[in-house]
């Protein structure tokens, strides 16, 4: 099989792969059997999304197909997959470790969340079989039929890789939640202005994450759409790149656990209409613990992607992909 080179080869096959995996999907998550089908379902809409937003220089889109409208589609189906992981983590994560009376009180959030997952269930079921899914769907299949390119398409892909790749790594370096909980090293001079990571108490860290939440998950959003472009391309770098890649991607998780903290706990608080520290004691301290044990696994991390040396030679690595990618069909697009 001859091997992928040119920009808008490149963007076809991301394509294929990505709407094949869309619409396989579909039908199990209209069957609902197990919550895995909606998840594999929202990752291939999300790559989608990156896709159309990486190759939007080298393709005419289908009619009627916008980065914008496959990201309202994503959302809407993460209504549901919120609800199915919110779930889980109650029932894996919390509830065999709480008291008898706790036990109660989580129950009853379960409950609810049980009542609105059907809600959300109709919604996605609504999504999927309306008329403007069936014509996305045509859509698709004609463009991957015949491929609507630019001029720009014939291009090498190992040409464009570093215009591509540095704009979206730079807003991730560049977001303002890489400076929560840093301070600038006192002994710098002032035209390096080096940071590093502070060392805080345990009451000051829940502090700090309790006026900061809603900047470091905007961060883990920045780190998911770094992620998914990079990986559109890992097979055109080396081993550097699969290391950023990995630190990219656990940027992602930590925060998105930390974040999955703050929303289950405010949800709970909301639902049962109490201060979970006076009622449920013990979840409260599991809860503080987590958080802790996010922040613990994040710091380490973020010293190392907020050196300035450091993203220097991200930045670096990102200008110099291979020549030629071994791979005739790549699997991380």
């Amino acid at each position: 099989m001859e091997t992928t080179h040119s920009f808008g080869d490149r963007a076809v096959l991301a394509f294929g792969k990505h709407i094949g995996k869309i619409f396989k999907y579909v039908p199990r998550v209209l069957k609902d059997h197990d919550p895995e089908d909606l998840h594999q379902l929202r990752v291939g809409v999300r790559r989608l999304r990156t896709a159309i937003i990486g190759f939007r220089s080298a393709v005419e889109l289908p009619q009627g197909v916008t980065e914008k409208k496959v990201g309202k589609m994503g959302q809407k189906l993460g209504i549901q997959r919120d609800n199915d992981v919110l779930q889980e983590i109650l029932v894996h994560k919390y509830l065999p470790h709480l008291p008898t009376s706790e036990q109660a009180c989580l129950e009853k959030v379960l409950k609810r969340l049980q009542k609105e997952r059907k809600q959300t269930f109709k919604a996605t079921y609504k999504l999927l079989t309306h008329d403007r899914f069936t014509r996305f769907q045509r859509s698709w299949e004609v463009w991957l039929e015949y491929p609507q390119l630019t001029t720009l398409s014939g291009l090498a892909i190992a040409d464009v890789l570093p215009d591509l790749l540095l704009p979206q790594l730079s807003q991730f370096f560049l977001h303002p939640g890489w400076l929560v909980g840093t301070e600038i090293d006192r002994d710098t001079n002032s035209s390096t202005r080096q940071r590093h990571c502070i060392d805080l108490s345990p009451s000051a860290i829940a502090t700090l994450l309790d006026g900061e939440e809603l900047i470091l998950h905007d961060l883990r959003k920045e780190a998911k759409r770094t992620r998914y472009q990079m990986e559109l391309f890992s097979d055109y770098y080396g081993e550097e790149y699969q290391q950023l890649l990995a630190q990219v991607k656990m940027t992602q998780e930590i925060l998105g656990n930390l974040q999955d903290s703050f929303v289950l706990r405010a949800m709970v608080e909301q639902y049962l209409d109490v201060d979970l520290k006076q009622i449920c004691p013990q979840w409260n301290a599991i809860f503080h613990g987590d958080r802790l044990g996010y922040w613990a696994q994040w710091q380490p991390l973020q010293s190392q992607l907020i050196d300035p040396d450091y993203r220097h030679q991200c930045r670096q690595l990102l200008q110099n992909p291979l020549v030629n990618s071994d791979q005739s069909t790549p699997s991380n697009l």
